[in-house]
Order: structure tokens, then C-alpha cells, then sequence
């Protein structure tokens, strides 16, 4: 049964989505409504000016022989409705809707009573005008209309005036709300780089004083994890150090036997099968050696004891007296240049550093070939370096041999795959550099391990 994945979420682009949108929506309806009160205000200023014209015209619009006209000369009419910005017009129509004086083509207004006046929008010859209409008490009907550009000029200038201090302050609220996120979401920020920097035994549980209160539970919950993984971890471990620690002594006695028959005057193909089985039976003992120190490597630290002051050239001296033998029996050249290198170590496990080092180096180099073991400070920084030479490692295997059980293909030598994983937990649990290329152009490998300075002083030394 599949179940499709649950698309990811981003609390910060959650967070941003929010308080941006309703940033801007408020900044929306800020903008409408100062729209609204601009447009009322500009009308509100404008149409008292638009009815003066009006009512100063009704005043004259007479009735006698001559019929209904507008008792005024045109150098007044023209004065009434002359505006520098905009078009004014007018209109009288009496009673009967006949007009009396102004222009034609402005339809009727609707809705206006006697001694009453109204204002409305409309347009004319294509343009939007705004017309303030009366109707007087002889029931004649004045309109006086103009064009918007001077309301419009008021409404942009009311718009500009009040919307810019807006957008400014919405703008900076929307900065604001960017940093203010960012900031509240560093410390899950540094809570990810922490479990990202973490090795992947590293089972220790987070620290909650640092994290926010709101996700507290989150991180109580995850140690609570850490402790159930902690404990299946040691259990593991304990259980392949003791069966690593069981194996040993029936094989050991396994192994004695076999060499003790080996001794004897026995048939060819009888001898043929021992050697087979004492073969196998050396690796098997390896195998279990590798496992136990594997398990010793990858165990949580020791609380109640401390890293001590190790010199890598001691280590390397006691290397020497074991493994000069068989490099001995394999004709091949085991050489040793050590000098003082001081670290804050693991007394138990660097000697397992150098013994996976120097029998991986051994395995691999053939008869006739050489291994050189260094220790050393180049800028006070102390190093182990192995070199043989060996067929070497692939450029594109360097990064997987440090995996368990991996092994190169077509490489000759019987090794499980271990040695070099036991390698990097030691490495990795001293915090140390694991580097591994090639010895010279000629081939062979190099591997070189850095450790971090100890600050340990020369007095402390001694």
C-alpha cells in the first residue's frame, strides 16, 4: 500500500505569506478609502464653487414680452462660467423643458424640486463633467457643468500626500516583518546546522535552553528518541563486542590445533585442507579482532574518563616492535621515521588506529615493496601518515574504503573490509582529518591523518 507524499511546508514562507498579505491588505483598503474621502473632498470644495454660477443665473432668468431669457449682458454670462482650468457650460430650460439660454446638447437633469439644488456626474462631448443642478421657484431649470481636471489634480495631490507615508511605512513594516522573521527563526536554524555537524553516532541529546519555548515539546520528544536509539545502540554494541569477544578464544584454540596437525608427517591432500582451514580460520580470528575494536570505536565516550596525553611517536614505537615480524615473513620493507607528535587521546583506541593502518598496508603491498610509517608536527599540527606501494586506490573508491565490509574491486589480499572503517571512527572520534590519495605519481597509497593541536606545553610534555 503507497501513500503519495505530504508536500513541505516552510513556516518562514507560511510566517511571510501572512503578515505580508495582510500587510498589503491593509495598505489596499488605506488606499481605497483615502480614494473615497479624496474624491469626497475634492467634490465637496469644488461643488460650492459650481453653485454660485448657478444661483447667480436663476437670479436672472426673466419672464416678459419678449419670452423667458437670462437678463445678464454676455460679458457677465461669459465671466460667470469662465475658468482658467476647466470647461464650464450651462443650460437654462424652462417650465415646458424648452430651452431658454446656453447650450444644447445637455440632457435634462431628473429628481430636481422647486428651490432645490443637486449634484451629479455626466458626461459631455465625451468627457466626464460634474453639473450642479436647481430649479427655481418659477420652475426653471439651471445647470452649470464643468470638467474634472481640477478635481482630479486635488484628488492625486490628496492621494500622493497621503499614500506615500503609507507606502513608506508599509515598505518598512514589510522589511521589518523579513528581519523579524529571519530573526525569530534562528535558532531553528542553529538547532539544523547542529544536527547537521553531527557525527551519525553522536546520540547525545539537544539542548533545550536555547531553543524556543514553542518548540520545546519538539525537542523533548526528539531526546526522548535519542535515548531509545542510544540504548539499541549500546545494546548492539555490546552484544558484537561480546560475541566478537566469545569468538576469539574458540578460534584461537581452533587455530593452535590446526597449526599443532600441520606439524605432523601427514598426506598431501590431507595438509592441503588444513591449510586451508588454518587460512580461514586466521581470517575468521581477524575478522573478530576487527569487529571487537569496530565496536570499541563506535561505543558513546567513556564520561568518567578523560582524553589523556598521547604521543603518536610512542605509539608508533610499540607498532614497530609488533608488526616488524610478519612484515619480515612477507619480504617486504616495514620502515618507521617518528618523531614527537602530542595529542589529547584515547589510549585505547589509537593503537587500533595504527595496527588497521599498518595490516591494511601490509595486505595490499606485495613482496619486494615498501611501507613507511611517519609522525610528526608540520606547523605544530600533529599528523600520522602510511605510505606503501601498493596497487593504490582509485580516485572515485577513496571516499567509499572508509566504509565497512567495502572492499575495491579486483584488489588482490584476503581483508573484510574493515580496517579502514575502524580507521575513520578513530579519526572521526578524536576530530581529526582522514585523508587518503596517492603515494607518488608511480602509484602506491598515502594515507594521512591530522589531529586537532593539543595545547599541551612542552613541561606538560615531559
Amino acid at each position: 500500500m503507497s501513500s503519495e507524499a505530504a508536500p513541505t511546508t516552510s513556516i518562514r514562507r507560511r510566517l511571510l505569506l501572512f503578515l505580508i498579505g495582510s500587510l498589503l491588505l491593509m495598505i489596499t483598503g488605506a488606499a481605497v478609502v483615502t480614494y473615497r474621502v479624496a474624491m469626497q473632498s475634492a467634490n465637496d470644495a469644488y461643488d460650492r464653487s459650481l453653485l454660485d454660477p448657478a444661483f447667480d443665473i436663476a437670479d436672472n432668468v426673466r419672464l416678459d414680452a419678449a419670452g423667458a431669457h437670462v437678463d445678464l449682458p454676455q460679458k457677465a454670462l461669459e465671466a460667470l462660467v469662465y475658468d482658467q482650468v476647466d470647461k464650464v457650460i450651462f443650460q437654462v430650460r424652462s417650465p415646458e423643458n424648452v430651452i431658454v439660454d446656453g447650450v444644447t446638447d445637455l440632457p435634462p437633469p431628473t429628481d430636481v424640486l422647486s428651490e432645490q439644488h443637486r449634484f451629479f456626474d455626466s458626461q459631455y462631448r465625451g468627457e466626464k463633467i460634474r453639473i450642479a443642478a436647481l430649479r427655481t421657484p418659477a420652475g426653471f431649470v439651471v445647470q452649470v457643468g464643468e470638467t474634472l481636471h481640477k478635481r482630479n489634480r486635488l484628488v492625486w495631490d490628496i492621494l500622493v500626500a497621503e499614500l506615500v507615508p503609507t507606502l513608506l511605512i508599509g515598505l518598512g513594516a514589510i522589511l521589518l516583518t523579513w528581519f523579524g522573521v529571519a530573526r525569530g527563526l534562528v535558532p531553528l536554524e542553529l538547532l539544523r546546522s547542529e544536527l547537521l555537524d553531527r557525527a551519525p553516532n553522536d546520540l547525545r541529546p539537544l539542548a533545550a535552553t536555547a531553543a524556543p519555548l514553542e518548540i520545546a515539546p519538539v525537542i523533548s520528544a526528539f531526546n526522548r528518541l535519542l535515548d531509545h536509539l542510544r540504548d539499541a545502540s549500546a545494546m548492539q554494541q555490546r552484544f558484537l563486542a561480546n560475541a566478537a569477544h566469545q569468538l576469539r578464544t574458540p578460534l584461537a584454540g581452533l587455530q593452535m590445533h590446526l597449526e599443532l596437525l600441520l606439524r605432523r608427517e601427514l598426506p598431501e591432500d590431507v595438509r592441503a585442507e588444513l591449510q586451508r582451514m588454518h587460512s580461514a580460520t586466521v581470517r575468521a580470528s581477524r575478522l573478530a579482532i576487527q569487529l571487537l575494536a569496530l565496536a570499541k570505536a563506535e561505543s558513546a565516550p567513556d564520561i568518567g574518563r578523560d582524553l589523556e596525553i598521547v604521543d603518536l611517536r610512542v605509539i608508533g614505537d610499540a607498532a614497530a616492535r609488533d608488526w616488524a615480524p610478519k612484515a619480515h615473513a612477507q619480504q617486504i620493507d616495514l620502515g618507521f621515521s617518528l618523531e614527537r607528535a602530542v595529542i589529547l587521546g584515547d589510549p585505547l583506541l589509537l593503537p587500533e588506529l595504527f595496527d588497521n593502518l599498518i595490516d591494511n598496508a601490509l595486505r595490499y603491498t606485495p613482496a619486494g615493496g615498501t611501507i613507511t610509517v611517519h609522525t610528526g608536527c608540520d606547523e605544530g599540527i600533529p599528523s600520522l601518515c602510511i605510505e606503501d606501494s601498493g596497487p593504490g586506490i582509485p580516485v572515485e573508491e577513496r571516499s567509499k574504503v572508509v566504509e565497512r565490509f567495502h572492499r575495491v574491486a579486483g584488489t588482490p589480499g584476503d581483508g573484510s573490509g574493515l580496517g579502514l572503517a575502524i580507521v575513520k571512527e578513530v579519526v572521526d572520534r578524536h576530530h581529526g582529518v582522514l585523508d587518503i590519495g596517492a603515494r607518488d605519481v608511480r602509484g602506491g597509497t598515502r594515507v594521512r591523518v591530522t589531529f586537532p593541536k593539543s595545547g599541551v606545553t612542552e613541561e606538560r610534555q615531559h
